[in-house]
C-alpha cells in the first residue's frame, strides 16, 4: 500500500504539469479541433515558418467554394487552333463610334456552348450561399499582391515606392507554398513596412478538394483570400504614384465598389461567352479591354462578383481566358490571362462597376541605333478625374493625374537591370528625361525607382532565393546608378 506522503509526491507534479500544459499550450492547439486534418491557421512550428494570419473561417469557406468549383466543371474542351483576328481589334483608340463588330473566332459546337452555360449556371446558383460565408475583416482597407520567387525583389521596389507616397495601407504578399517562403524577407524586411507574407497552400491544402492554381490565377486567389474588405489588387511590378487611400475613400469607388482601368486594345471577348453567361452582347466600342495591373474591389459590395472571378480563373487556362480574349495569332505577350475575368464577372452578375475613361499613357525612350520609340512602361490615372475638370485661361481642361506606373517592360530586378541598361537601353533612362519626368509627375520618378532598385541590390543581395546563383548584383547596379545620377 502506498503511503499518503508517497501519493502526494506523485500527484502534485502531475497536477502542476497539467496546469502548465493548459495555460501555455491549449491556446496554440486550436487546430486540433478543426474538422480537417491540416491546420487551418497556418503551418506548424516544426518547419520554422510562422502561420499566415488568414481570417478565421477561411478554410471552412474554401472547403465549400472548392467543392462548388469542381461540381461546376465545364463538360467540354475548347479548340486549340491558332486564332486569326482582323487588325482593327488590336487598337481600341482606332475604333470608330458605333463600331459593333464582335469577332466570333472560336469554332465551338452549340452543344459545347450549352454545356458551358449549364456549368456556369450551376456555379452561379451557389454564389449567394458562398458569398454570405466569405470571411474578411469588415471596414478594413489594404493591398493584395501575388509575388514570390523572381517577383519578390521586383515587388520590394514597388513596396518602397508605395511608402514614398506616404501610404500606410497594410500589404499582404501571397506565395503559393512553403517552399516559396523567404525567411529573411518575410520576417525581417517586410514587417517594418507593414507587409505580411501569406502562404496560399495553408488554405488550399487544408481541404479535401486540393485545386491547383498557378501564375495569373494566383491574383484572383490573393484578392479572394486577403483579409481586407476594400482591396487594391496590385501587380508586383506596378508602382503607385499617389496614396491609394485616396481612391478607396472617394468616388467612384465609394458608390460602385469596383473600379477597373483600360488597356490599349479593344475588348475581344467571344460572343459565345455572352451566350454562356446569359447576358446581352455588348458593343465592341463600348469599352476597352481591361488592364488588370491594378483593380479596386469592395468585398462588402462585391462578394458574389469575387466568387465568379474565382470561377473564371480556375477554369481560365482551359476555358475562360481564351473565351474572354480570343487572342490573335502573332500578338504575343500574355493577353490571354486573368485580365478580362474581373470585369466580365461583374457584368455577368449585373453588378455595379466603374471603368476609368482616361486612356492609358505610354512611357518609353528613343532607341539610339534606329531612333525608334520603344515602349517601356504604362501609366494609369486617377479614377476621380473622369468626372472632374478645371479651367485654365477660360478653357475647360481635363485633369489627368497619374496614379500607377506599370513597369511591365523592364522588370525592376537589380540582378537584371544592369544587363538591360547595357544591352537594350544602351546606357540611357527608360521612361524619359529628368525634365519631362518632373513636369509630368512632380518629381523624378525614374531616379527614385533606380535608387530603390539599387537599395534591393546592395542591402538585400543575399536575401532572395532567385539571386542565389547571381554574383556582383550590388556592384553592377551600382555602376548603372552612378553613371546615370552621379
Amino acid at each position: 500500500m502506498i503511503s499518503i506522503r508517497r501519493r502526494r509526491t506523485i500527484v502534485l507534479p502531475s497536477l502542476l504539469f497539467s496546469l502548465v500544459w493548459l495555460v501555455f499550450f491549449r491556446g496554440h492547439l486550436g487546430w486540433l479541433h478543426h474538422p480537417f486534418t491540416a491546420a487551418s491557421n497556418g503551418t506548424s512550428a516544426d518547419d520554422g515558418i510562422p502561420p499566415s494570419p488568414f481570417q478565421p473561417g477561411l478554410v471552412e469557406f474554401w472547403d465549400s467554394a472548392s467543392r462548388a468549383l469542381v461540381e461546376a466543371k465545364p463538360d467540354c474542351s475548347l479548340p486549340t487552333e491558332p486564332i486569326e483576328a482582323p487588325p482593327p481589334l488590336n487598337d481600341f483608340a482606332s475604333l470608330a463610334k458605333g463600331f459593333d463588330f464582335r469577332p466570333d473566332l472560336l469554332p465551338m459546337p452549340q452543344q459545347d456552348v450549352d454545356k458551358m452555360r449549364d456549368a456556369h449556371a450551376r456555379f452561379v446558383s451557389r454564389i449567394p450561399e458562398l458569398a454570405q460565408r466569405l470571411p474578411y475583416a469588415n471596414g478594413t482597407q489594404g493591398i493584395a499582391v501575388a509575388a514570390s520567387g523572381a517577383l519578390l525583389p521586383v515587388f520590394l521596389v514597388s513596396l518602397k515606392m508605395l511608402r514614398r507616397t506616404g501610404s500606410v495601407l497594410p500589404v499582404e504578399v501571397f506565395m503559393e507554398s512553403k517552399d516559396k517562403y523567404e525567411k529573411e524577407v518575410c520576417e525581417i524586411v517586410l514587417p517594418p513596412m507593414n507587409a505580411t507574407c501569406m502562404i496560399l497552400s495553408e488554405v488550399l491544402e487544408a481541404v479535401p478538394e486540393k485545386l491547383k492554381w498557378s501564375r495569373y490565377q494566383l491574383k484572383a486567389l490573393a484578392l479572394a483570400l486577403s483579409s481586407f474588405d476594400d482591396v487594391l489588387l496590385l501587380d508586383a511590378d506596378n508602382i503607385p504614384l499617389e496614396q491609394p487611400e485616396h481612391f478607396l475613400n472617394s468616388e467612384p469607388f465609394l458608390s460602385k465598389g469596383f473600379v477597373s482601368w483600360p488597356d490599349y486594345w479593344a475588348n475581344t471577348a467571344s460572343p459565345k461567352f455572352y451566350d454562356i453567361s446569359s447576358q446581352p452582347i455588348p458593343s465592341t466600342a463600348e469599352r476597352a479591354a481591361s488592364d488588370a495591373g491594378q483593380l479596386l474591389l469592395s468585398k462588402g459590395k462585391h462578394a458574389p462578383t469575387l466568387l465568379l472571378i474565382l470561377y473564371y480563373n480556375y477554369y481560365g487556362p482551359s476555358h475562360y481566358h481564351k473565351l474572354l480574349s480570343q487572342i490573335p495569332a502573332g500578338e504575343g505577350g500574355d493577353r490571354e490571362t486573368d485580365k478580362e475575368t474581373y470585369l466580365a464577372a461583374a457584368m455577368s452578375l449585373n453588378a455595379s462597376f466603374h471603368t476609368v475613361t482616361t486612356k492609358i499613357e505610354t512611357l518609353g525612350y528613343t532607341q539610339v541605333h534606329d531612333k525608334q520609340f520603344k515602349r517601356a512602361g504604362r501609366v494609369q490615372h486617377n479614377p476621380e478625374d473622369d468626372d472632374h475638370h478645371h479651367h485654365h485661361d477660360g478653357q475647360k481642361m481635363m485633369l489627368r493625374r497619374p496614379s500607377f506606373l506599370h513597369a511591365n517592360t523592364y522588370k525592376l530586378d537589380a540582378s537584371e537591370m544592369s544587363d538591360h541598361f547595357n544591352n537594350e537601353l544602351r546606357s540611357q533612362r527608360m521612361w524619359g528625361e529628368t525634365k519631362l519626368m518632373v513636369e509630368r509627375f512632380g518629381r523624378d520618378v525614374e531616379k527614385q525607382v533606380w535608387a530603390e532598385t539599387l537599395y534591393t541590390g546592395c542591402h538585400l543581395e543575399h536575401a532572395f532565393s532567385a539571386w542565389e546563383n547571381k554574383s556582383n548584383v550590388c556592384k553592377k547596379i551600382g555602376r548603372v546608378y552612378k553613371f546615370l545620377y552621379n
